[in-house]
């Protein structure tokens, strides 16, 4: 009998016989290593460990989708069966890698037909489970029966049989419509075990549940209808409920595709400056640097700025023999979750401790989150039911999401692979009986540590005193390691590159952070000009601090502000302890990102109002919210947009989703004292934008009763607004100069391109030619203008902004004693000679060149 006879439905009946995919060891559903289909969220169907690398089609019928990793399709059956066929576990994070597609959706097949080849021998290295499974995933309807279980089968012998049930199909009809949007945030799209994850939770509602994505629809309870919309990362996916009960469910599945679905979200972070990750190198294949050789100058970059000498101190890998098999099923979990219990413990215990409070609690915040992930510590009880031990079960399952983020293509994601890293290293030590940590426990002064890649626990655990620098061949400027070194004050120098390896146990080193420099076996001369460096640096912080407080004014008495750029409440302290004058920029995104739901009015006025406080009433300039392209949110849908950065962002955003601008701008009213606070507007193009945001601010304003006015200020962002300031002027009470997106819209230059990094210059002509036309307009209507992008945090650039006519620079609170310092020392009459000699030079080099021969000591 031929395999399409074999597989020939009876259609009058409804029944169908499906013949195995794959020629291998059938087993039941229930041995499959995962949930989703061993707990048939999926559906009903087979498991077949397979023995030929071949997929083939179980009947006649159409193919509906092949995933875009091709590990898995979906065909419809002539009796409206759709069948998934999944080859191996967990396979989606291959991206392709090993599986080979030879049909195409919509294209008809006749049983027995290829489907799909695939690599078994790279599948067996580097995915959990090679079962392939064959799922009925319209499950209402339909009934598996007859199921070959326990044994060897040939591809194209039967397998199991598909009874239609008209009954069971049927569904309430609808007594209302709700529509709703959500975004979706997951790194690898809507794959197979979400897709199953919304299909249970649709299934529960007697009514219809339909999904549309980029136009196609699928029915909402079909897992293999919902993997046909092919829907990627950022889609913004349109679901219709019906039925008795339907305004509640759309909440209820909007809110559970917001939260996940059950897997991890990836909210992609704003683009910074990017680097490409070096290749682990062993350190045992880098050749030792010879001091005979003579001084050696070795390149990366910049993540902490500063000046150090000292000795080098290397961090070699810790290495642990763990055992892979455990000593039963009770015995490992008990291990593993009072391991767990005593990480979680000391990561509280350093949450809000030591220097960098702020920066540290939000790592450690990040370390906690990832410690109680449910996908991490649900796939490790796996591990551990199937045999592993603890340590073997936690260490694996970790490294394959940290492989997962590497892979994703986005280098500040990548970047997070090392805290996962991180907590795997801590966990097994603590289930060894180990030290988690590779730094040595006594560290010789000024020890400047080399290493392939430091961890954030390690260095959240160091004495900054007895610590002058950092070096590795690895990393990136916006790691947690590069954040909590800034906020230690120790200099670090990242993706140096295998180079670093070569550094040997003890070598003399010169650490120029600000350079992204290191010195190894450093002249005599070398060492003498550092060592006079570092004296001249320590006298002059000594002596900045000490006047941080006082009003900044130049040597010739003009009034100059100095505030501070705010990314959370934790920052005020700081800045307020390093002189600023108030806050120039506070970034609220801090409430509304990585949460299911947006902030309410009465949580950020709270937060507000701590901020307020901190600064004792001084100025607080706050942001609207600035989010859409990069900086999705998982509650505010917004179209896929080819060029994020050019789409729905900023004033954009808020005018597009008024209730989310009308709660923001209550709770700023609501802030005490009243005129502490002013409001700032992102990404302004036109004054009508910023006329429509003060209707808003204005019309809350006197619901609450408000009596005082509040500032309303337009950020300059884009060319066309400080062409246009003249006119924003006239809307606006004042304006602040957005340098860091301005110079890449001046310049046609991504923000996140590693390869533009460093000709991504805010000194430009081209900027600071935009920055006097953003002066030049605000004066005609006699309205100040504020610089609060990166350039306000150098001390090399405030005498040009200064010459140009800002007259307030907000940057980060460690440099504020800095640019105060340096302030003071000029007269307004030589910063504008210099600023209109600026601006008829050709290059950001030139520029610079021309302050540093102005004003050596800057």
């Amino acid at each position: 009998m031929s395999r399409a006879s074999v597989a020939r439905a009876d259609v009058a009946a409804a029944r169908l016989r499906l013949v195995s995919p794959v020629s291998g060891w059938a087993a039941r559903l229930e041995e499959v290593p995962d949930p989703a289909f061993s707990q048939r969220l999926m559906g009903d169907g087979v498991a077949v460990d397979p023995t030929s690398p071949e997929l083939r089609a179980p009947c006649d019928g159409v193919v509906m989708s092949v995933h875009a990793s091709r590990h898995a399709c979906t065909l419809r059956a002539s009796t409206g069966a759709e069948i998934l066929l999944h080859i191996g576990i967990d396979t989606v994070m291959l991206r392709g890698e090993g599986f080979t597609s030879h049909v195409q959706t919509g294209q008809q097949v006749r049983a027995g037909a290829l489907l799909i080849t695939f690599d078994m021998d790279l599948l067996a290295r580097k995915a959990r489970s090679l079962q392939t499974l064959m799922v009925v995933v319209n499950a209402e309807g339909y009934t598996v029966s007859d199921c070959v279980e326990g044994r060897s089968v040939q591809a194209g012998e039967p397998l199991l049989t598909v009874t239609g049930d008209a009954a069971r199909a049927s569904e309430a009809e609808a007594e209302a419509r709700v529509l709703r949007e959500v975004r979706l945030l997951l790194a690898h799209g809507l794959h197979a075990r979400p897709a199953a994850a919304f299909a249970l939770r649709a299934r529960q509602h007697l009514g219809g549940v339909v999904l549309t994505c980029k136009g196609r629809t699928a029915n909402g309870k079909s897992v293999s209808a919902l993997m046909a919309l092919g829907a990627v990362h950022g889609d913004t996916l349109s679901l219709q409920v019906e039925g008795e009960g339907a305004e509640q469910v759309a909440r209820e599945l909007v809110e559970w595709v917001a939260a996940g679905l059950g897997e991890a979200i990836h909210l992609r972070a704003a683009p910074g400056v990017a680097v490409s990750m070096p290749v682990p190198v062993p350190a045992s294949t880098v050749p030792e640097l010879d001091a005979a050789q003579g001084e050696r100058i070795l390149s990366g970059t910049l993540a902490s700025p500063g000046l150090a000498l000292g000795r080098a101190v290397r961090v070699t890998e810790l290495t642990f023999e763990v055992p892979e098999v455990g000593a039963g099923l009770e015995h490992e979990s008990a291990r593993l979750d009072e391991a767990l219990a005593r990480v979680r413990a000391e990561i509280q215990a350093a949450h809000a401790a030591g220097p960098g409070a702020g920066a540290r609690g939000d790592i450690f915040g990040a370390h906690l989150a990832l410690l109680e992930d449910p996908e991490l510590l649900e796939a490790a009880r796996r591990e551990v039911a199937q045999g592993r031990s603890a340590p073997w079960a936690w260490r694996a399952v970790v490294e394959r999401q940290a492989a997962a983020l590497v892979g994703l293509e986005d280098a500040r994601l990548a970047e997070r692979a090392s805290d996962l890293r991180d907590l795997a290293r801590r966990v097994v030590a603590e289930l060894m009986g180990r030290a988690h940590s590779r730094v040595p426990a006594e560290l010789p002064p000024d020890a400047i540590l080399v290493a392939d890649e430091l961890l954030p626990s390690e260095l959240a655990a160091l004495d900054p005193r007895r610590v002058a620098g950092l070096c590795m061949a690895r990393g990136g400027p916006t790691s947690h390691v590069a954040i909590l070194a800034a906020g230690m004050g120790i200099p670090a120098v990242v993706a140096m590159g295998a180079s670093a390896l070569g550094i040997p146990d003890g070598a003399p080193l010169v650490l120029e952070g600000d350079s992204g420099q290191v010195r190894v076996f450093p002249s005599e001369s070398t060492r003498e000009v550092t060592t006079r460096g570092l004296a001249a640096r320590a006298e002059r912080r000594s002596a900045r601090l000490a006047n941080a407080h006082e009003e900044c004014r130049t040597a010739d008495g003009v009034r100059i502000e100095v505030f501070a750029n705010l990314g959370r409440p934790a920052d005020a302290l700081s800045a307020f302890e390093k002189g600023a004058e108030g806050c120039g920029l506070l970034r609220t995104e801090f409430l509304f990102l990585e949460r299911v739901h947006a902030p309410d009015e009465e949580e950020q006025t709270a937060r507000y109002q701590e901020i307020a406080d901190a600064l004792q009433g001084r100025p607080l300039v706050i942001r609207t919210l600035d989010v859409g392209g990069d900086k999705p949110l998982a509650y505010l849908p917004l179209p896929r947009e080819e060029n994020p950065v050019l789409g729905l962002r900023g004033v954009r955003v808020s005018l597009r989703s008024p209730e989310l601008l009308r709660a923001q701008v209550r709770a700023i009213l609501r802030v005490q004292p009243r005129g502490a606070c002013r409001i700032l507007v992102p990404m302004v193009t036109s004054a009508d934008e910023l006329r429509a945001v003060r209707a808003v601010v204005e019309a809350e304003r006197g619901a609450l009763g408000r009596a005082e006015p509040i500032a309303l200020g337009a950020m300059v962002e884009v060319p066309a607004a400080a062409v246009l300031a003249d006119q924003l002027a006239a809307a606006a009470d004042f304006l602040s100069i957005g340098t860091n997106d301005l110079t890449q819209y001046v310049l046609a230059m991504d923000r996140g391109n590693a390869e533009l990094a460093s000709r991504l210059d805010g000194l430009h002509p081209g900027v600071l030619r935009l920055v006097a036309k953003t002066v030049e307009g605000a004066r005609v209507h006699g309205r100040p203008v504020a610089v609060c992008g990166g350039v306000a945090s150098e001390p090399l650039a405030a005498p040009l902004l200064v010459g140009l006519g800002v007259t307030e620079l907000s940057a980060t609170p460690a440099v504020i004693p800095d640019v105060k310092a340096a302030l003071r020392t000029l007269s307004l009459a030589h910063c504008e000679q210099v600023a209109r000699a600026a601006l008829s030079l050709e290059s950001a080099e030139a520029v610079r060149a021309l302050v540093r021969s102005t004003w050596p000591g800057l």
